[in-house]
């Protein structure tokens, strides 16, 4: 099993959500089901994130 890191990019009515985050997988399908997984996990906890980057341009 190897570390990947996996970028999800969904694209909504007022513009661009990415996720990226590290799972273990042995294939890219795998990588990506983990990683919407532990995206699922984080929305269970929203109230307890904020955003803490940005770029304006």
């Amino acid at each position: 099993m190897a570390r990947k890191r996996v970028t999800l990019k969904a694209t909504l009515g007022r513009g661009e959500f990415y996720w990226v985050t590290e799972v273990d997988a042995n294939s890219e399908e795998e990588a990506v089901v983990a990683a919407e997984n532990l995206f699922l996990a984080e929305m269970e906890r929203i109230n307890e994130w904020e955003f803490t980057d940005f770029d304006v341009s």
